[in-house]
């Protein structure tokens, strides 16, 4: 059951509990009703603890993903500076990942279909 849902096993071991308390003791060896409520309860603290941590990791990828654009930002403002300071056909501007002006490839125009 590992992905299942949780939610429904554990309302299915509630019933399970309540109908053990109204057989009482006629239950076979190894089976009570204690047992099942240490294994309810183990199940909820674990579901807790693994949401926090998927809550954590959320918040942590958020931070992540505003790091990566700041960064990304950053970097368009750097190329920016030095096309602005160097020119658009300089090395400089090619060194810090720029496409020199005398490198792109020059637009191909269409021609206009006959009506």
């Amino acid at each position: 059951m590992i992905g299942g849902n949780i939610a429904n096993l554990l309302q299915e071991a509630s019933k399970i509990k309540e109908a053990m308390e109204k057989i009482g003791a006629g239950l076979p060896a190894g089976i009570s009703i204690a047992e099942l409520e240490a294994k309810i309860n183990a199940l909820k603290t674990s579901t807790k603890a693994v949401d926090a941590i998927n809550a954590e990791r959320t918040q942590m990828v958020n931070v992540k993903a505003d790091d990566v654009k700041t960064l990304n930002e950053y970097l368009i403002i750097i190329r920016l500076a030095i096309k602005s300071l160097c020119g658009l056909n300089s090395s400089e501007y090619e060194m810090v990942g720029g496409t020199r002006a005398s490198e792109r490839k020059k637009p191909v125009r269409k021609p206009k279909p006959q009506a």
